[in-house]
C-alpha cells in the first residue's frame, strides 16, 4: 500500500483532497498532513512516504524548496504538485525537478487525481526496482527480527505489480499456517478537543517489546509492522496448541490489558483467515482490514474474525451523508442561547448517524462540517475564545477514532461544550440590545438592512447600537449583516437553483456586482469560484 502525505496551507483544501476519492481502493493510504513547508519536511523525514502531494505556492517555504530540502537529506519519494492557474511557470520548474504530475486545484476531479496517482506509483516502482538489489543486500545484514519486518513490509505495505517481490525460503518456512492481525489503538476516553496525543512512532519499540513478550507464549514466529501511526499489523504463526480462535482471542485480550496498563490505550482487532503460504498474505491483509471494518460499526465487537463475509465497509451507502438541513435550527438555537434546543438537534444528528451508518470518511466529514459551522457562528464571542481548537487538530482527532460509537461520543462531548458556552452567555449577557439586534438581522436578512433602521426598531440611537455591538461582537453591525447574508447566499448557491443575480436580489443587494464584492470580502473568493469549489467537494 502506497503511503501518502498531503501538504497545503489551506486546511479546507487538505480536507477536500482527502475526501475526493476512496484512497484504499487505489492501494493508497494517507499517513500525514501538513500546512506549511518546515512542518512538512519534518513529517516527511519521520514518515518516509512513497508519494507527496504538495501545494506549489506556500508561505515560508514553497513546494519546490520543500522538495529540495528533502533531497538534501537523502529522502526520496514521488511527488505531485497542486497549482493555481497563474502558477504555470512554477509548474514547469516542478516538472524539471522530477514531479510526476501537477494538478490545478479549481479543476481537480477524482479521475484526474487517480491518473496522477497512477503515474506516481509507476515512479515508485521504478525507484524500488533500482534499489531492490542494494536493499536486499542490506536486509541480509540485519537481525532476523528486523529482516522479517522489512521483508513483510515490502510484501504488504510497499508492493506493486511492477516490482517483483524477492521470496526468502527461510522466512517463508517460519510463517506457514499464519494469520494477519490488524489492530487500531485509541484513547480509552473520548472527549471533544483532546489536545494530548500519542507519539505512536516514539512508543513503537516499547509496543514491539510488550507485544513480542505476549506473542512468544502463543506464536512460534511473529512480526509487527506499523502501516499507520495508530494501527499495528501482526504477522503470526501460532504454536500448534494455540492454533485456534480461542487462543488468538486470548492473545488480543492480553494485548489490550497491556495497552491499558502502560499507555491508557485500547484497541479493536481484525483477524484474517489462516494462510498456508506467504504469497497469500496480501489477501490476508485485505481480510484483516475487512474484519476490523466490522468493529467500526460495532465497537462492542472488539475482536472480529474474517469468515468470508462481505465487508460492511464495502456495502452501498448514500453517496452523500448530508446534514446541512440541521444548520438553520442550530443557528437559531445559538442565536437564542437555547442549550436545550441545541441538545435536541444533536440528538437528532446522532440518530441519523445510527440509522444511516455512514462510513468513516463520511462521518468524519460530517463532524468537521458541524464543527466548522458552529465555530464560525461563535468564534468572535469573547466567552468562546478557548472552546475551539484548530480545525486541523479536530480533523486529526476524528480520524484517529476507531468506531462509529467513538464518533458519537465525540459529538456528545462537543455538544456539551457548546451548550455550556450558551448557558454561560445567557447568564452573563450584559446588553440585551446586542441580542435583539442579532435576532432582528436574522429575521430580516432578505431586506436591505441599515444600522439606523435596526436602531429605530430597538428605540435606541444608531451611535449607541454601533458602540455596544462592536464591543460585544468584535465586529461592526454592517460586517455582521454581511456575514449573515453571505451564509444564506452559500445555501442558495449550494442548491444550484438560482443564478448569481437572482441570489443578490433575494438577499436585498442593489446589484450582482455589489453582492459579489461583499461575498469575496466575507469568504475570500468570488461567488463563481465558491460554486466551483463546492462542486469539487461534492464529487
Amino acid at each position: 500500500m502506497y503511503r501518502i502525505i498531503l501538504i497545503d496551507d489551506e486546511p479546507l483544501i487538505l480536507a477536500g483532497i482527502a475526501s475526493l476519492i476512496c484512497w484504499e481502493e487505489h492501494d493508497c493510504c494517507i499517513v500525514g498532513k501538513a500546512t506549511n513547508g518546515p512542518a512538512a519536511v519534518d513529517l516527511i523525514l519521520e514518515m518516509r512516504p512513497d508519494i507527496v502531494i504538495t501545494d506549489i505556492r506556500m508561505p515560508v517555504m514553497n513546494g519546490l524548496e520543500l522538495i529540495q530540502a528533502c533531497r538534501e537529506k537523502n529522502c526520496e519519494f514521488a511527488f505531485i504538485f497542486l497549482t493555481n492557474l497563474e502558477d504555470f511557470q512554477l509548474a514547469k520548474q516542478a516538472v524539471h525537478l522530477g514531479a510526476t504530475d501537477y494538478l490545478v486545484k479549481l479543476d481537480l476531479q477524482p479521475q484526474m487525481l487517480i491518473q496522477a496517482l497512477d503515474k506516481a506509483k509507476e515512479h515508485c516502482s521504478r525507484m524500488e526496482s533500482h534499489h531492490n538489489k542494494e536493499l536486499y543486500t542490506h536486509l541480509l545484514k540485519d537481525s532476523r527480527q528486523q529482516l522479517e519486518r522489512n521483508y513483510f513490509s515490502q510484501l504488504l505495505l510497499h508492493s506493486s505489480p511492477d516490482n517483483a517481490f524477492i521470496p526468502d525460503p527461510e522466512i517463508d518456512a517460519h510463517y506457514q499456517n499464519a494469520y494477519l492481525i490488524l489492530f487500531q489503538m485509541k484513547p480509552e476516553q473520548i472527549h471533544f478537543g483532546q489536545t494530548e496525543s500519542y507519539d505512536f512512532q516514539f512508543i513503537f519499540h516499547q509496543l514491539l517489546d510488550i507485544v513480542s513478550g505476549i506473542g512468544s507464549r502463543y506464536f512460534s514466529s511473529h512480526t509487527m509492522l506499523m502501516p499507520q501511526e495508530d494501527i499495528m499489523l501482526l504477522v503470526v504463526s501460532p504454536k500448534p496448541e494455540n492454533d485456534s480462535e480461542k487462543s488468538l482471542s486470548e492473545f488480543c485480550t492480553k494485548v489490550n490489558v497491556a495497552l491499558d496498563t502502560y499507555f491508557a490505550l485500547t484497541a479493536l482487532f481484525g483477524i484474517s483467515l489462516k494462510k498456508r503460504e506467504v504469497s497469500l498474505f496480501p489477501d490476508a491483509f485485505k481480510e484483516a482490514r475487512a474484519a476490523l471494518g466490522h468493529c467500526y460499526y460495532d465497537s462492542a465487537l472488539r475482536i472480529a474474525f474474517y469468515n468470508g463475509q462481505e465487508s460492511r465497509l464495502s456495502q452501498p451507502v448514500p453517496r452523500e451523508f448530508n446534514i446541512n438541513f440541521l444548520k438553520k435550527s442550530m443557528s437559531a438555537a445559538v442565536l437564542e442561547n437555547e442549550s436545550q434546543d441545541l441538545k435536541e438537534i444533536f440528538h437528532e444528528l446522532s440518530e441519523l448517524f445510527t440509522q444511516y451508518k455512514p462510513d468513516k470518511p463520511q462521518a468524519v466529514s460530517a463532524c468537521i462540517n458541524i464543527y466548522s459551522y458552529l465555530h464560525d457562528l461563535l468564534q468572535n464571542e469573547s466567552s468562546g475564545e478557548n472552546v475551539f481548537p484548530y480545525s486541523i487538530d479536530i480533523a486529526k482527532q476524528l480520524s484517529g477514532l476507531a468506531s462509529l460509537d467513538d464518533i458519537l461520543l465525540w459529538l456528545e462531548s462537543f455538544c456539551e461544550k457548546i451548550c455550556a458556552l450558551l448557558t454561560e452567555r445567557k447568564e452573563k449577557r450584559s446588553d440585551k440590545f446586542v441580542y435583539m439586534a442579532k435576532r432582528y438581522i436574522h429575521e430580516h436578512y432578505r431586506e436591505k438592512l441599515t444600522l439606523s433602521e435596526i436602531a429605530e426598531h430597538l428605540k435606541i440611537s444608531p451611535g449607541y447600537l454601533s458602540s455596544i455591538f462592536s464591543r460585544y461582537m468584535n465586529r461592526t453591525v454592517s460586517d455582521y449583516i454581511a456575514e449573515v447574508k453571505i451564509e444564506h447566499a452559500k445555501e442558495l448557491i449550494d442548491s444550484g437553483e438560482y443564478l448569481i443575480y437572482e441570489i443578490a436580489d433575494q438577499l436585498g443587494f442593489d446589484n450582482a456586482y455589489y453582492f459579489s464584492k461583499v461575498f469575496k470580502k466575507v469568504t475570500g473568493m468570488a461567488p463563481k469560484n465558491y460554486e466551483c469549489w463546492r462542486k469539487l467537494n461534492r464529487e
